[in-house]
């Protein structure tokens, strides 16, 4: 196992994914991908009169790269080689998408994520992950 590619959000629950990533990638001597998803903005009344390039926040950029640098820093201090990555999209088609273009062994989530009703209409992105990644998945527990 060479290559671990690993979420996060920024939220502190996602650290814990990125820790125990790490702890892994050190114990593989396997280099550790931090990824973070940067949403696409989307104007839904441009998109309704025609199509349109994606748009993306340039602010949720900044958010994502700020999200991965802290990730990276606290992956580091575990001892782990580290790359980052900010990808744009939906957040597990863009994990399944960076893990296919990385060749990656290992894809780490973390559990906790969106509740309630936004959990139940876009569904979880740990389930997605599992059910479609090119390799296997790993689901800490976070919370």
């Amino acid at each position: 196992m060479k290559t671990i590619v690993v979420g996060t959000d920024g939220s502190e629950s996602s650290l814990g994914a990125v820790r125990e990533a790490a702890k892994m990638a050190v114990a593989l001597d396997a280099t550790l991908n931090i990824a973070c998803v940067a949403r696409q903005a989307i104007d839904f009344s441009a998109a309704a009169m025609a199509p349109m390039p994606a748009m993306f926040d340039t602010s949720a950029s900044s958010d994502a790269e700020a999200s991965v640098a802290s990730a990276a820093d606290a992956a580091a201090e575990l001892g782990a080689v580290v790359e980052r990555h900010v990808v744009h999209g939906e957040p597990s088609a863009a994990l399944i998408e960076l893990c296919e273009k990385l060749d990656a062994d290992l894809l780490v989530v973390g559990s906790r994520g969106m509740t309630g009703a936004a959990r139940f209409l876009l569904g979880s992105v740990p389930n997605r992950c599992a059910h479609h990644a090119p390799c296997s998945v790993l689901i800490v527990r976070t919370t």
